[in-house]
């Protein structure tokens, strides 16, 4: 620690610097007061350097101000991003109801089925074995074998759903077979892909009392739990013999066109369970 003595031993060495910074003072004070354009420049200069601490001062308050401020916009541009998306899931909701609504192929029916809306989310056309995706899955209701169908014709049968996608076989699969008959004819048969053409599928096994004429419109059957009747499916395009000769075989010109389908309608049926299981115990008398 510093001794007194030690103090006054720094102020004698250094005096002179002391009474030259006391003599500076003084002048300093003498010149600004005695003199109007120092005193002026003097003051000008001082409001200069308070203003600048000042103005040091406020931007230091704005800055933390400001993230106090930040946080509550941000709160709010959270806020309305919720609110945004709820009211895109609504109008999502409404214009599935609306498309639901407009089909001639679901309204007006008190059948026991119901619909849903999608959208196919991947499409596979060169395989022989094709399969469609769709954005709706056990959330939404969707099970196996549910029918699908666009506005323009069938596409599919429901084969696997998870939470929130559905696999969909489609009429381009091998081993998809949809019951259909000739509209204006009472005999139904199977419709088969043959795996080429993805324009064509085939009517197998048509009795051959049947009457029909190329351009005649083909429908599901309505008899399956899957699909209701008269959704169109194609057009007769040629006929042609089978290969034992016993019946006959239709090729048929799809109507929808699997290279740019996209939004579909889910069918379900209320009263399949019930309609299955009361088949099963006739089958196993």
């Amino acid at each position: 620690m510093y001794t007194v003595q030690t103090i006054l031993n720094f102020l004698i060495k250094h005096n002179h610097w002391f009474l030259f910074t006391l003599l500076e003072g003084i002048s300093f004070v003498l010149i600004v007061s005695f003199n109007n354009y120092q005193g002026a420049v003097m003051f000008t200069s001082a409001n200069n350097v308070t203003g600048s601490i000042y103005s040091v001062m406020t931007d230091v308050d704005s800055y933390f101000s400001l993230k106090s401020e930040n946080k509550v916009i941000a709160d709010h541009n959270l806020q309305l991003i919720e609110e945004l998306d709820k009211t895109r899931n609504e109008l999502k909701e409404l214009k599935e109801k609306a498309l639901i609504a407009e089909n001639p192929f679901t309204r007006n029916r008190d059948n026991g089925f119901f619909y849903k809306s999608a959208t196919i989310v991947n499409n596979t056309l060169n395989k022989t074995d094709n399969y469609i995706t769709i954005n709706k899955g056990t959330n939404d209701g969707i099970q196996s074998e549910m029918g699908v169908f666009s506005e323009k014709g069938i596409v599919g049968i429901v084969y696997q759903a998870s939470n929130n996608y559905s696999i969909v076989i489609p009429l381009l699969n091998g081993k998809s077979k949809v019951n259909c008959r000739v509209k204006g004819s009472n005999s139904f048969c199977a419709l088969q892909w043959d795996g080429s053409d993805t324009r064509y599928s085939y009517l197998v096994d048509l009795p051959r009392y049947t009457v029909f004429e190329k351009g005649d419109t083909v429908v599901t059957s309505g008899f399956s739990s899957i699909f209701p009747a008269d959704i169109p499916v194609g057009r007769i395009h040629n006929l042609e013999e089978s290969e034992d000769g016993l019946f006959y075989r239709a090729k048929v010109e799809l109507f929808v066109d699997f290279s740019t389908v996209s939004n579909v309608f889910v069918v379900g049926n209320d009263g399949r369970k019930e309609q299955e299981e009361l088949e099963k115990k006739l089958f196993k008398q």
